[in-house]
């Protein structure tokens, strides 16, 4: 572990455990590390949305560690019910399935049941990825309103990677109408070259979208026409994994 991110951690665990809001005079004192070391961390952790400052000039956690909390709640909970369900849908599909819940404006792939071709392609789990762009992200996208569709598409910012071909944002907001229209989405090499994404939701008792489960695969052999032949299989997965939140589906 670097020394900056073993700072960054120090400081984190300070502010969850300490007072709600606290200064940096404060925070160098129980974490024993100087006064500008605290600064500089704190600093790039307001950043980023993991710390906030106060008008006060203390500081305290910031809101995307709720969300980040709320995530990783979200896997712990979904894990157990979801890997049998996506393991069938894996054998049925011969790719790899996937699972991930939103997180502001991004999504978070949790958890994932590999293809067993040589020929297959994984997710990076707990990496997030803009929700601009994707199969997954558009079944987030569906569910929010036409402002928020809008503010997304035209946004584009905080990514940390590069998707190969990401959709314009007038055809990203037409490609969110027709998966409300369809009910699942899909996308054909936008996050990595040569890689297709087929995506549906799966809901909670609230009939909120709580998570996506998509079926990824290399163009080469999960085409259009693979994805309309298995798509009932994706959603009665789906379903059930929805029935299981308790969803009324």
């Amino acid at each position: 572990m670097s020394e900056q991110l073993r700072r960054a951690v120090t400081l984190l665990d300070e502010l969850a455990r300490g007072e709600p809001a606290q200064s940096i005079r404060a925070l160098a004192e129980t974490t024993g590390l100087s006064k500008s070391a605290v600064q500089r961390s704190l600093a790039s952790l307001v950043e980023v949305g993991l710390a906030e400052k106060h008008h006060s000039g203390a500081y305290a956690l910031g809101p995307r560690t709720l969300a980040l909390g709320t995530a990783y709640r979200r896997r712990i909970d979904l894990r157990a019910t979801a890997i049998p369900v996506m393991t069938r849908l894996r054998d049925v599909t011969g790719e790899t399935v996937g699972l991930s819940t939103p997180v502001g404006d991004e999504i978070l792939h949790v958890e994932q049941v590999e293809s067993r071709s040589e020929l297959r392609r994984t997710f990076e789990i707990g990496r997030p990825l803009p929700l601009w762009c994707g199969a997954p992200s558009r079944v987030v996208l569906a569910a929010r309103t036409d402002d928020e569709v809008r503010r997304v598409a035209h946004a584009r910012d905080g990514a940390t990677l590069t998707p190969a071909a990401p959709p314009p944002p007038d055809e990203l907001v037409r490609l969110v109408e027709r998966c409300r229209a369809d009910g699942y989405a899909a996308a054909l090499g936008e996050t990595i070259a040569g890689v297709n994404t087929l995506a549906v939701a799966v809901h909670d008792a609230h009939g909120d979208v709580h998570a996506t489960l998509s079926v990824t695969g290399p163009a080469t052999r999960w085409d259009r026409a693979a994805m309309t032949a298995t798509l009932p299989d994706c959603r009665d997965a789906a379903r059930e994994l929805s029935r299981a939140l308790g969803a009324s589906c």
